[in-house]
């Protein structure tokens, strides 16, 4: 079985199609799409849009690669575990570049779900719009040199963390789920 690529392979792939922005906007423009589209309706074509006359260049694994990268963010970000991972750079990465993930996550994911169809701010929650204002905001995030480390981490962790529920409390607004046939009713009879 094909395993999903983590960050540096799909940088690799990406780079081998001539994809010259970082993975993590690739999986933030990802799962921004998903939260928008039919999740099951986003091929290969749309994933690789910009560079789908590489798609033809890609192995067998590299396809199968990308798909379970989809289906693995799809899981995740419908998941009721609150499972879903950005995709980012291991902290074995330096901090400045990870934080130039992130930011770079944070623009994928808008562009993925303002690129694919129209979306009415004003059908979302409050705290989905908040959200979405604060993604934005993080797009211009950047690390401070001669701030102390420790503090920087912190507050890249409190970040990731913020990214992470964030971009599942829009995917699981804009994909209501209903109620389980075997769920207990309110009614009372």
């Amino acid at each position: 079985m094909i395993e999903t690529p983590d960050y540096l392979e799909l940088a690799e792939l990406l780079r081998r199609l001539g994809h010259t922005e970082m993975p993590s906007n690739f999986h933030g423009a990802l799962c921004g799409a998903l939260c928008v589209l039919e999740p099951e309706r986003l091929g290969l074509e749309a994933l690789l849009v910009d560079h789908a006359e590489g798609l033809s260049q890609l192995s067998a694994d590299d396809r199968e690669g990308l798909l379970r990268l989809r289906d693995e963010a799809i899981a995740d970000l419908s998941s009721t575990d609150m499972s879903f991972e950005p995709l980012l750079p291991d902290d074995a990465m330096s901090l400045s570049l990870r934080v130039d993930a992130l930011a770079a996550w944070c623009g994928g994911f808008l562009y993925g779900l303002s690129g694919s169809r129209p979306l009415d701010l004003r059908a979302l929650s409050d705290e989905a719009r908040e959200t979405l204002r604060d993604f934005s905001d993080f797009t211009q995030a950047g690390f401070d040199a001669s701030a102390d480390i420790e503090t920087e981490e912190g507050a890249y962790a409190e970040l990731v963390e913020y990214v992470r529920m964030g971009a599942q409390l829009l995917f699981l607004e804009m994909h209501p789920r209903p109620p389980a046939a075997d769920a207990p009713s309110d009614t009372v009879h």
